[in-house]
């Protein structure tokens, strides 16, 4: 049977429309950017978005994390260099395992490089500082757990106040460098800062 060309044309939007609906992101069908489930071990990748640039890049998660501490927790006290550390691997490993919905031109991604989450360079590994790598190397086992449960761990710059005096939910640079220099470590700080367990 021969079909007319309009006929045809019609046909063809329909199927067009069709695959439109079916088709859709896997980041929209599993709920998440990265395909990572974990609260053990962090996620192998992430995905950032590079806003200045305009793409989405996927990297090596601790290559990640190093870039972000040397970015913002590369400062002399040591125990708060490694409570930074922590800090950040938990809080894009958080938002890995919770996905808010970003994308940008049919891609999704994780995590922003900007102040909004946090803010990362793309330096190459001989770029980074050799104390930035041993903070994060040498926390990379621990996470933070608030009853019981995984959670983001936001930070701040803080106020010139004295040490811990706020904190409870969120590390504060400031008032934190202070308790490092008054001999705190850096699980000490986390749990304080945190209200939370440090685990191992």
């Amino acid at each position: 049977m021969r079909i007319a060309p309009a006929m045809l044309a019609i046909f063809a939007s329909v199927f067009v429309a069709a695959m439109a609906v079916t088709a859709t992101p896997v980041a929209a069908a599993t709920g998440q950017c990265t395909n990572w489930d974990s609260r053990t071990e962090p996620p192998p990748t992430i995905a950032v978005y590079r806003v200045s640039e305009g793409f989405v890049d996927r990297v090596d998660f601790k290559h990640y994390v190093m870039n972000v501490v040397s970015s913002e927790w590369n400062v002399d006290e040591h125990a708060l260099r490694r409570a930074g550390a922590v800090a950040v691997k938990q809080y894009a490993w958080f938002h890995v395992l919770r996905w808010r919905g970003g994308s940008f031109n049919g891609d999704c991604f994780d995590v922003k490089d900007t102040t909004a989450d946090q803010l990362y360079k793309a330096k190459a590994a001989d770029m980074i500082p050799d104390r930035v790598k041993r903070a994060v190397n040498s926390t990379w086992n621990m996470r933070l757990l608030r009853n019981g449960k995984f959670f983001m761990t936001g930070y701040r710059t803080g106020q010139n106040v004295a040490c811990a005096s706020d904190a409870g939910y969120r590390l504060m640079a400031k008032s934190a460098a202070k308790c490092a220099r008054h001999g705190w470590s850096a699980g000490r700080i986390l749990e304080k800062y945190y209200t939370a367990n440090l685990v191992t």
